[in-house]
């Protein structure tokens, strides 16, 4: 709905040895026209002195010390925990925000109805490829960014409703993201990292809401992980990355819905199994993790039918945002 109370803003980071990342991170905060009123950060896993840097900055922000690692859906919990904002700015190390971001991504919230959250146009390095410019889902039911690796110049440059937003930098009604929060929980702590933002954001459309892409708002994203390339990503990440593909499915799948994705889903599958016994064994392990949590995943899938079932407002339907 539009928003008729004074908005406020609460920046949550999520880290993990990324003390290098920090000056960036920090100017392109600084750098808002429209500050957060809190600054909030996890610091999940051994400290690399990103503790003490953060703690002497003049903003005083809110320092987790987790060296459990909760992953970055933890991680987002404990931020949104402690934050008393009607929103939340939620950002990856990794990203750099242009001028003006915040500012363009709550405007969204006062001018549109029924808005959940906002994205803005992700770039990579220079500026000249897109990195997202929201989520869509192709027919065998993999959520991917639109535009990923595209020239940026001329692309994508009206604002319009998507069916996600990339987590690594999109700012939240905080108040909406309670109401769809499974347990108490926003994120999903069994994707641990990787696709919690999509199943967030397929919970949002489920429950009626809106998430939109900004393209006035702008920030460079160096993802580590690019689409079509696995040099510098860990085993343990993309075991996870894996294993929540099945969580996603398992939870959002829909017969009614869906139905008519399965011959793809099914070829994707095979051609997926084979080519990870043939070139990532190791990552196989992912199928392993999915089966453990399949009684969970149940369970939570059982809830959000019921939500589904029992809201006042038809469900966003998910198929609309299948693409070719």
């Amino acid at each position: 709905m539009v928003t008729e109370t004074p908005q406020t803003l609460a920046t949550c980071v999520v880290l993990h040895r990324d003390r290098d990342r920090l000056e960036d991170l920090v100017d392109g905060l600084r750098c808002q026209g429209r500050p957060a009123d809190q600054w909030i950060f996890c610091v999940n896993g051994a400290d690399d002195g990103s503790v003490s840097w953060l703690k002497a900055l003049p903003e005083n922000p809110i320092v987790l010390d987790r060296s459990d690692n909760p992953g970055f859906s933890g991680g987002v919990n404990a931020c949104i925990a402690v934050s008393d904002a009607s929103h939340v700015l939620i950002m990856n190390a990794d990203v750099v925000l242009g001028a003006g971001y915040v500012e363009s991504c709550l405007r969204v919230f006062s001018e549109e109805h029924d808005v959940a959250g906002v994205g803005g146009k992700l770039v990579r390095g220079g500026g000249d490829l897109l990195d997202s410019a929201g989520f869509i889902i192709q027919p065998w039911m993999r959520v991917v960014d639109r535009g990923a690796g595209a020239p940026a110049q001329g692309r994508f440059a009206e604002r319009e409703g998507v069916m996600g937003v990339c987590g690594a930098a999109a700012v939240f009604d905080r108040r909406v993201l309670l109401d769809v929060a499974e347990d108490g929980r926003v994120m999903d702590e069994d994707f641990w990292m990787y696709k919690e933002d999509q199943d967030l954001c397929m919970r949002l459309c489920a429950a009626g809401w809106r998430l939109v892409y900004e393209p006035s708002a702008k920030a460079r994203h160096d993802r580590g992980w690019r689409p079509g390339s696995r040099k510098g990503v860990g085993l343990e990440v993309r075991r996870h990355s894996l294993k929540n593909r099945y969580l996603l499915l398992l939870k959002h799948w829909r017969w009614r819905r869906h139905g008519w994705t399965l011959p793809f889903v099914l070829s994707f599958e095979i051609l997926l199994f084979l080519g990870l016994m043939l070139r990532e064994p190791l990552t196989m392990k992912g199928y392993i993790l999915a089966f453990r949590l399949v009684p969970r995943m149940l369970e939570k899938r059982q809830e959000l039918i019921r939500r589904e079932c029992g809201h006042s407002q038809p469900a966003r339907v998910l198929s609309s945002c299948l693409t070719m």
